[in-house]
C-alpha cells in the first residue's frame, strides 16, 4: 500500500487558493529545468481524500540527478526507501523486510515527478498554465494531454525559481501535497548516491521484465 501511495505521487498538499496576481511560474519552471543537474533536500508529504480531509502525513529526504536517478527516503511515520539508479526502481520496506526491484521505465511510465528528471520538452505531454503568484510562491499548472492519464492535474510552486511545492490531484479527486524544505540546487552528490544494495537477510522480489 505504501508503494502504491508513492506511485500516486509518481503518476504525480490541500488545494490552495491562488490569487489573481500575475506570477512567474512558467519562468520559474523553465529556469529550474534548464539549470537543474542534481537536487537535494527534505520534504513533508500530506495526503487528502476527495473531501479534503487529511488521511496521511509523512516526511523524509530526497536526492535527484538528471536524467532518471533519485533517492526518496521516508523517515516518518515508517522507514521506506525508493531508489532509481537509471535502470531499475528499488523499493525497500524496512518493516516488511522486503525489497522489490522493477524496471525503471515500466514503473514510472506515467510518472509526473519524472518531468523533473527527464531532459525533454513538457509541451508534448502537458498543457502548461501560469497560475499566478500567491504568498510569495509562483505557481504553474500541468494538465496531461492524454485523457487516460492517472492524474488530473499537477501544480508546481517556485520560490525565487527554486522548487517549493508539488500538488497532485488524481483521477479520484484525491490530493497529494509535497512541501520541499532546505533545498539545494546542483549539490555535489557521492558517486554511489543512487546505488542500492539490498540489506542482508531481506527478501528480494524482482518484477517481470
Amino acid at each position: 500500500m505504501r508503494f502504491l501511495q508513492f506511485l500516486s505521487l509518481l503518476a504525480a498538499m490541500i488545494v490552495l487558493p491562488l490569487s489573481a496576481q500575475a506570477g512567474q511560474g512558467l519562468d520559474g519552471l523553465d529556469s529550474f529545468l534548464k539549470n537543474m543537474k542534481t537536487l537535494q533536500g527534505e520534504f513533508v508529504q500530506i495526503q487528502f481524500n476527495a473531501d479534503r480531509r487529511e488521511t496521511q502525513r509523512a516526511s523524509g529526504t530526497l536526492e535527484m540527478s538528471r536524467p532518471g536517478k533519485f533517492r526518496w527516503v521516508y523517515a516518518q511515520p515508517y522507514h521506506q526507501e525508493l531508489v532509481a539508479d537509471g535502470e531499475s526502481l528499488w523499493i525497500y520496506d524496512q518493516d516488511l523486510e522486503q525489497v522489490t526491484q522493477k524496471p525503471l521505465l515500466q514503473a514510472t511510465a506515467q510518472a509526473p515527478i519524472m518531468l523533473l528528471l527527464e531532459k525533454k520538452s513538457l509541451d508534448k505531454d502537458y498543457l502548461l498554465t501560469d497560475l499566478g503568484s500567491d504568498q510569495g510562491l509562483d505557481w504553474v499548472g500541468l494538465k496531461p494531454r492524454k485523457d487516460e492519464a492517472d492524474v488530473r492535474e499537477v501544480k508546481l510552486a517556485f520560490e525565487k525559481k527554486m522548487l517549493a511545492r508539488m500538488q497532485l490531484t488524481d483521477a479520484f479527486g484525491q490530493i497529494t501535497l509535497i512541501e520541499f524544505k532546505e533545498m539545494k540546487l546542483n549539490p555535489k552528490l557521492p558517486e554511489n548516491a543512487f546505488a542500492f544494495v539490498p540489506p542482508a537477510g531481506v527478501d528480494v522480489v524482482r518484477a517481470a521484465q
